[in-house]
């Protein structure tokens, strides 16, 4: 994740990875900040802060793909630095019995830390034959299509 974060670093200009920083720590910030907490930014103050139009940010969040793939591969990293915090909750929830673990599974699933597996076994008992047995009824098969291929052609 992290080389392809610099890649597209790249291909982006310094508005535009000031513009993708911001947004991507936007949602993270809190949407009724109390006294002294910064709250969350709008995208006029965003593009203002970036020294663009709000015009060319919408062009950017909606149309330029390393813009979007750069803010979401920013936001997904910030998402994933509450991982401490999760497994602290994780295991206070599970010593003490308590709520549902719907949301931790969902952030383990996002973070790749949690994969559902499923195990399928079936059984093939034709290999349970000796490979003598199966060799002859084959033979016999084959010597059966033949014989109804030389009947129809005959006929």
């Amino acid at each position: 994740m992290r080389e392809q974060t610099k890649k597209l670093e790249q291909r982006l200009t310094a508005e535009q990875i000031k513009a993708a920083q911001l947004i991507a720590v936007n949602n993270f910030l809190p949407k009724n900040p109390s006294e002294g907490e910064q709250g969350r930014l709008t995208y006029e103050q965003i593009a203002e802060q970036s020294g663009i139009s709000v015009r060319q940010l919408h062009r950017w969040r909606n149309y330029n793909d390393d813009f979007i793939n750069y803010t979401n591969a920013l936001a997904s990293n910030a998402f994933q630095s509450y991982l401490p915090d999760i497994l602290e909750k994780h295991l206070d929830m599970t010593l003490k019995g308590q709520g549902s673990m719907k949301g931790i599974e969902l952030f383990y699933k996002f973070a790749g830390l949690l994969i559902d597996k499923s195990e399928i076994k079936t059984e093939d008992t034709s290999t349970n034959q000796p490979i003598d047995e199966r060799l002859a009824r084959l033979k016999e098969r084959t010597k059966s299509l033949k014989v109804a291929e030389e009947t129809r052609e005959d006929a």
